[in-house]
């Protein structure tokens, strides 16, 4: 199990980047749940946050790629609007300890 980041490091509302050696992650809290996905936008296959910072809106309802608009639900990683509507972002599966969140 590889360490990638604090769970209370993630506000409620709110998405960031985490690094799992060369892998990109996008982890978002909504609701007092935290959703893992790979940080890549099935269009594009580049990472959602260029720009940095939280991509989710609607208190984490809502992840938008910052290069070409798509928005995927945060509870399932599927796009409802955008250029790959459909298509869903790759789900990661993780376990937390104390507040580690560990994937393998």
């Amino acid at each position: 199990m590889h360490r990638i980041g604090k769970l209370s490091a993630i506000p409620n509302g709110t998405s960031c980047s985490l690094n799992a050696g060369h892998r990109q992650l996008l982890a978002v809290m909504r609701a007092g749940k935290l959703y893992v996905y790979e940080n890549e936008c099935p269009h594009s296959r580049e990472t959602l946050d260029p720009m940095g910072g939280s991509v989710a809106s609607g208190g984490g309802l809502i992840l938008a790629c910052q290069r070409h608009g798509a928005e995927f639900l945060s509870d399932t990683g599927q796009c409802v609007a955008g250029p790959c509507v459909g298509e869903s972002l790759t789900g990661v599966d993780y376990t937390i300890e104390d507040d580690d969140i560990l994937i393998d």
